[in-house]
Protein backbone atom coordinates (compact mmCIF):
# COMPACT_ATOMS: atom_id res chain seq x y z
CA UNK A 1 0.00 0.00 0.00
CA UNK A 2 1.25 3.36 -1.03
CA UNK A 3 2.27 6.00 1.71
CA UNK A 4 -0.71 8.45 -0.05
CA UNK A 5 -2.89 5.79 0.61
CA UNK A 6 -2.35 5.19 3.64
CA UNK A 7 -2.15 9.00 4.40
CA UNK A 8 -5.56 9.27 3.16
CA UNK A 9 -6.92 6.36 4.90
CA UNK A 10 -5.27 7.77 8.44
CA UNK A 11 -7.35 11.19 7.55
CA UNK A 12 -10.49 9.06 7.07
CA UNK A 13 -10.27 7.53 10.50
CA UNK A 14 -9.25 11.33 11.92
CA UNK A 15 -11.95 12.83 10.14
CA UNK A 16 -14.39 10.07 12.40
CA UNK A 17 -12.46 11.22 15.64
CA UNK A 18 -10.12 8.27 16.21
CA UNK A 19 -7.31 9.50 14.07
CA UNK A 20 -3.81 9.73 15.11
CA UNK A 21 -1.33 12.09 13.87
CA UNK A 22 2.24 12.03 12.53
CA UNK A 23 4.98 13.65 13.15
CA UNK A 24 6.40 15.55 10.22
CA UNK A 25 9.49 14.58 7.77
CA UNK A 26 11.35 16.81 5.95
CA UNK A 27 14.21 16.17 3.44
CA UNK A 28 14.98 18.88 1.05
CA UNK A 29 15.91 18.42 -2.53
CA UNK A 30 18.50 20.63 -4.28
CA UNK A 31 17.15 21.99 -7.81
CA UNK A 32 20.10 23.69 -10.19
CA UNK A 33 19.07 27.70 -10.39
CA UNK A 34 17.34 29.02 -13.19
CA UNK A 35 19.42 31.86 -15.63
CA UNK A 36 18.88 35.00 -14.90
CA UNK A 37 16.63 36.88 -17.54
CA UNK A 38 17.09 40.77 -18.29
CA UNK A 39 15.96 42.52 -15.74
CA UNK A 40 12.38 44.09 -16.07
CA UNK A 41 10.39 46.94 -13.58
CA UNK A 42 8.14 45.69 -10.94
CA UNK A 43 7.32 48.49 -9.02
CA UNK A 44 4.03 47.66 -7.71
CA UNK A 45 0.93 50.17 -7.99
CA UNK A 46 -0.90 50.84 -5.06
CA UNK A 47 -3.78 48.80 -3.68
CA UNK A 48 -4.93 46.98 -1.09
CA UNK A 49 -7.24 44.80 0.53
CA UNK A 50 -10.44 45.51 2.94
CA UNK A 51 -9.96 43.14 5.53
CA UNK A 52 -13.85 42.80 6.18
CA UNK A 53 -14.58 41.66 2.60
CA UNK A 54 -11.96 38.56 2.86
CA UNK A 55 -13.69 35.42 2.96
CA UNK A 56 -13.65 33.77 6.28
CA UNK A 57 -11.71 31.03 5.20
CA UNK A 58 -8.67 32.85 4.98
CA UNK A 59 -7.96 32.71 8.48
CA UNK A 60 -4.41 34.14 8.49
CA UNK A 61 -6.41 37.60 7.51
CA UNK A 62 -9.71 36.92 9.18
CA UNK A 63 -8.94 35.38 12.58
CA UNK A 64 -5.28 35.16 12.85
CA UNK A 65 -5.17 34.20 16.68
CA UNK A 66 -6.88 31.00 16.12
CA UNK A 67 -5.75 27.53 16.05
CA UNK A 68 -6.30 27.21 12.24
CA UNK A 69 -3.95 30.34 11.56
CA UNK A 70 -1.54 28.74 13.75
CA UNK A 71 -1.63 25.64 11.72
CA UNK A 72 -0.90 27.50 8.68
CA UNK A 73 2.05 29.44 10.73
CA UNK A 74 3.66 25.45 10.78
CA UNK A 75 2.81 25.03 7.41
CA UNK A 76 5.26 27.86 7.20
CA UNK A 77 7.87 27.14 9.24
CA UNK A 78 8.08 23.77 7.58
CA UNK A 79 7.86 25.04 3.60
CA UNK A 80 10.71 27.36 4.87
CA UNK A 81 13.26 24.77 6.26
CA UNK A 82 12.64 22.69 3.27
CA UNK A 83 13.26 24.93 0.72
CA UNK A 84 15.72 27.97 2.51
CA UNK A 85 19.25 26.31 2.25
CA UNK A 86 19.21 25.97 -1.41
CA UNK A 87 16.17 28.51 -2.17
CA UNK A 88 13.76 26.97 -3.98
CA UNK A 89 11.47 29.85 -3.81
CA UNK A 90 8.88 29.08 -6.83
CA UNK A 91 5.95 26.92 -5.16
CA UNK A 92 2.70 25.55 -7.39
CA UNK A 93 -0.17 24.72 -4.97
CA UNK A 94 -1.75 22.57 -7.02
CA UNK A 95 -4.90 19.13 -6.27
CA UNK A 96 -6.24 16.24 -8.53
CA UNK A 97 -9.61 18.00 -9.38
CA UNK A 98 -11.70 20.89 -7.91
CA UNK A 99 -13.26 21.79 -4.73
CA UNK A 100 -10.39 20.03 -2.71
CA UNK A 101 -8.77 23.25 -0.88
CA UNK A 102 -5.87 24.33 -3.29
CA UNK A 103 -6.70 27.88 -3.72
CA UNK A 104 -7.61 28.41 0.31
CA UNK A 105 -4.26 26.81 1.15
CA UNK A 106 -2.08 28.70 -1.31
CA UNK A 107 -3.74 32.29 -0.19
CA UNK A 108 -3.19 31.06 3.49
CA UNK A 109 0.46 29.98 3.06
CA UNK A 110 1.10 33.11 1.14
CA UNK A 111 -0.18 35.50 3.60
CA UNK A 112 1.59 33.54 6.64
CA UNK A 113 5.11 33.65 4.36
CA UNK A 114 4.27 37.88 3.70
CA UNK A 115 3.98 37.95 8.06
CA UNK A 116 7.21 36.55 8.12
CA UNK A 117 10.22 39.14 9.10
CA UNK A 118 12.64 38.24 6.45
CA UNK A 119 10.35 37.10 3.12
CA UNK A 120 8.58 39.05 0.85
CA UNK A 121 5.94 37.10 -0.98
CA UNK A 122 4.45 36.82 -4.34
CA UNK A 123 0.89 35.21 -4.94
CA UNK A 124 0.36 34.65 -8.73
CA UNK A 125 -3.18 33.20 -9.78
CA UNK A 126 -2.28 30.61 -12.33
CA UNK A 127 -5.87 29.01 -12.81
CA UNK A 128 -7.06 31.21 -15.83
CA UNK A 129 -9.97 28.96 -16.32
CA UNK A 130 -11.46 29.76 -13.10
CA UNK A 131 -9.80 32.33 -10.92
CA UNK A 132 -10.75 32.99 -7.82
CA UNK A 133 -8.04 34.42 -5.51
CA UNK A 134 -9.60 37.92 -5.96
CA UNK A 135 -12.90 37.13 -4.29
CA UNK A 136 -11.63 35.32 -1.41
CA UNK A 137 -9.30 38.47 -0.79
CA UNK A 138 -12.70 40.61 -1.77
CA UNK A 139 -11.47 42.66 -4.72
CA UNK A 140 -12.89 43.28 -8.16
CA UNK A 141 -11.98 41.33 -11.08
CA UNK A 142 -9.29 43.09 -12.93
CA UNK A 143 -6.73 43.00 -15.46
CA UNK A 144 -4.18 39.91 -14.77
CA UNK A 145 -1.48 37.55 -15.94
CA UNK A 146 -3.63 36.84 -19.27
CA UNK A 147 -3.42 40.22 -20.33
CA UNK A 148 0.58 40.25 -19.60
CA UNK A 149 0.69 36.90 -21.49
CA UNK A 150 -1.30 37.92 -24.12
CA UNK A 151 0.83 41.53 -24.41
CA UNK A 152 -2.32 43.73 -23.58
CA UNK A 153 -0.32 44.55 -19.82
CA UNK A 154 3.05 45.28 -18.49
CA UNK A 155 3.92 43.75 -15.43
CA UNK A 156 3.60 47.07 -13.14
CA UNK A 157 -0.13 47.53 -14.34
CA UNK A 158 -0.99 44.57 -12.69
CA UNK A 159 0.73 44.05 -9.80
CA UNK A 160 -1.46 44.50 -6.29
CA UNK A 161 -0.07 45.39 -3.16
CA UNK A 162 -2.48 44.07 -1.13
CA UNK A 163 -1.95 45.82 2.31
CA UNK A 164 -1.55 42.54 3.84
CA UNK A 165 2.04 42.00 4.92
CA UNK A 166 4.60 41.97 2.65
CA UNK A 167 2.38 40.27 0.08
CA UNK A 168 1.95 41.05 -3.57
CA UNK A 169 -0.90 39.52 -5.70
CA UNK A 170 -0.71 39.13 -9.21
CA UNK A 171 -4.17 38.31 -9.86
CA UNK A 172 -5.20 36.02 -13.25
CA UNK A 173 -7.48 38.59 -15.03
CA UNK A 174 -9.75 37.57 -17.18
CA UNK A 175 -10.53 34.38 -18.54
CA UNK A 176 -8.78 33.85 -21.83
CA UNK A 177 -9.75 31.74 -24.95
CA UNK A 178 -6.60 29.94 -25.24
CA UNK A 179 -5.59 29.44 -21.27
CA UNK A 180 -3.27 26.46 -21.78
CA UNK A 181 -1.29 27.74 -24.71
CA UNK A 182 -0.81 31.23 -22.12
CA UNK A 183 0.55 28.94 -19.43
CA UNK A 184 3.02 26.79 -21.55
CA UNK A 185 4.23 30.35 -23.44
CA UNK A 186 7.80 31.18 -23.06
CA UNK A 187 6.68 34.56 -21.92
CA UNK A 188 5.00 32.70 -18.71
CA UNK A 189 8.08 30.86 -18.35
CA UNK A 190 10.65 33.82 -19.09
CA UNK A 191 8.43 35.89 -16.11
CA UNK A 192 8.72 32.91 -14.06
CA UNK A 193 12.46 32.89 -14.31
CA UNK A 194 12.84 36.36 -13.62
CA UNK A 195 10.59 36.49 -10.78
CA UNK A 196 12.38 34.02 -9.14
CA UNK A 197 15.61 35.56 -9.54
CA UNK A 198 15.44 38.91 -9.24
CA UNK A 199 14.65 38.91 -5.28
CA UNK A 200 16.49 36.55 -3.13
CA UNK A 201 14.33 36.90 -0.75
CA UNK A 202 10.71 36.67 -2.24
CA UNK A 203 8.35 33.50 -2.17
CA UNK A 204 6.66 33.01 -5.58
CA UNK A 205 3.11 30.80 -4.28
CA UNK A 206 1.23 29.65 -7.65
CA UNK A 207 -2.34 28.73 -7.70
CA UNK A 208 -2.84 26.62 -10.63
CA UNK A 209 -5.59 24.54 -11.77
CA UNK A 210 -6.34 20.76 -10.79
CA UNK A 211 -3.95 18.58 -12.50
CA UNK A 212 -6.41 15.61 -14.08
CA UNK A 213 -8.83 18.35 -15.53
CA UNK A 214 -6.43 20.95 -17.58
CA UNK A 215 -3.29 20.74 -18.68
CA UNK A 216 -2.09 24.00 -17.37
CA UNK A 217 -0.43 22.67 -14.04
CA UNK A 218 1.58 20.17 -16.35
CA UNK A 219 3.04 23.21 -18.05
CA UNK A 220 3.43 25.26 -14.96
CA UNK A 221 5.68 21.67 -13.76
CA UNK A 222 8.32 22.60 -15.78
CA UNK A 223 9.21 26.36 -14.67
CA UNK A 224 8.73 25.70 -11.00
CA UNK A 225 11.38 24.68 -7.97
CA UNK A 226 8.37 22.63 -5.73
CA UNK A 227 4.69 21.38 -5.88
CA UNK A 228 2.37 21.38 -3.01
CA UNK A 229 -0.39 19.01 -3.17
CA UNK A 230 -3.73 19.31 -1.50
CA UNK A 231 -6.17 16.99 -1.26
CA UNK A 232 -9.60 16.73 1.02
CA UNK A 233 -10.81 14.15 3.11
CA UNK A 234 -13.66 12.64 2.11
CA UNK A 235 -13.17 13.68 -1.34
CA UNK A 236 -10.36 12.60 -2.46
CA UNK A 237 -10.03 9.36 -3.94
CA UNK A 238 -6.35 7.57 -2.88
CA UNK A 239 -6.06 6.39 -6.92
CA UNK A 240 -6.98 9.60 -8.28
CA UNK A 241 -4.31 11.07 -5.70
CA UNK A 242 -1.75 8.88 -6.97
CA UNK A 243 -2.60 8.88 -10.73
CA UNK A 244 -2.28 12.96 -10.58
CA UNK A 245 1.04 13.08 -8.50
CA UNK A 246 2.41 10.82 -11.31
CA UNK A 247 2.00 13.45 -13.96
CA UNK A 248 4.09 16.05 -12.45
CA UNK A 249 6.60 13.51 -10.17
CA UNK A 250 9.52 13.46 -13.55
CA UNK A 251 9.36 17.66 -13.54
CA UNK A 252 9.32 18.78 -10.28
CA UNK A 253 9.77 18.10 -6.57
CA UNK A 254 6.84 16.91 -4.67
CA UNK A 255 7.50 18.67 -1.54
CA UNK A 256 4.63 17.51 0.07
CA UNK A 257 0.91 16.72 0.16
CA UNK A 258 -1.85 18.77 2.31
CA UNK A 259 -4.76 17.03 3.62
CA UNK A 260 -7.46 19.27 4.58
CA UNK A 261 -11.28 19.24 5.86
CA UNK A 262 -10.90 16.53 8.20
CA UNK A 263 -13.21 16.36 11.06
CA UNK A 264 -10.74 15.70 14.12
CA UNK A 265 -13.40 16.86 17.23
CA UNK A 266 -16.67 15.30 16.23
CA UNK A 267 -18.24 17.15 19.41
CA UNK A 268 -17.71 20.21 18.70
CA UNK A 269 -17.77 19.84 15.36
CA UNK A 270 -14.73 21.63 14.06
CA UNK A 271 -12.90 20.69 11.28
CA UNK A 272 -8.90 20.74 10.74
CA UNK A 273 -6.51 20.77 7.98
CA UNK A 274 -4.51 17.43 8.48
CA UNK A 275 -0.96 17.67 7.07
CA UNK A 276 2.18 15.47 7.49
CA UNK A 277 4.59 16.80 5.19
CA UNK A 278 7.18 15.12 3.15
CA UNK A 279 10.01 15.04 0.17
CA UNK A 280 8.94 12.41 -1.96
CA UNK A 281 9.54 12.67 -5.26
CA UNK A 282 6.98 9.29 -6.50
CA UNK A 283 3.64 9.61 -6.27
CA UNK A 284 4.27 6.82 -4.02
CA UNK A 285 5.72 8.25 -1.37
CA UNK A 286 4.37 11.61 -0.97
CA UNK A 287 3.75 12.09 2.61
CA UNK A 288 1.69 15.96 4.46
CA UNK A 289 1.57 17.56 7.53
CA UNK A 290 -0.85 19.25 10.24
CA UNK A 291 -2.70 22.25 9.33
CA UNK A 292 -5.42 24.70 9.65
CA UNK A 293 -9.16 25.01 10.02
CA UNK A 294 -11.68 24.51 7.68
CA UNK A 295 -15.98 24.20 8.37
CA UNK A 296 -16.20 22.31 4.82
CA UNK A 297 -18.48 24.50 2.68
CA UNK A 298 -15.40 26.00 0.79
CA UNK A 299 -16.13 24.54 -3.21
CA UNK A 300 -14.68 27.03 -5.36
CA UNK A 301 -10.70 26.17 -5.31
Amino acid sequence: MSRITRALERAAKTRAGNGENDRAVIIPTPTASSALRDPSVFEVREGGVNRDAVNQHVVTITDPYSFAAEEYRKLRARVLRATEKDFQNTIMVTSSQGSEGKTVTAINLAVAIAYELDHTVLLVDADLRKPSIHTYLGLQLQSGLSEYLSSQAQLPDILVKTGIGKLVLLPAGKPPENPAELIASERMRDMILELKERYRDRYIIIDSSPLLMTADSISLCDYVDGVIFVARAGVTDPKTATQALALVKDHTTILGTVFNDVLINPEKGRYSYYHRYGSSATADTADAFHGGENDGSEKNT
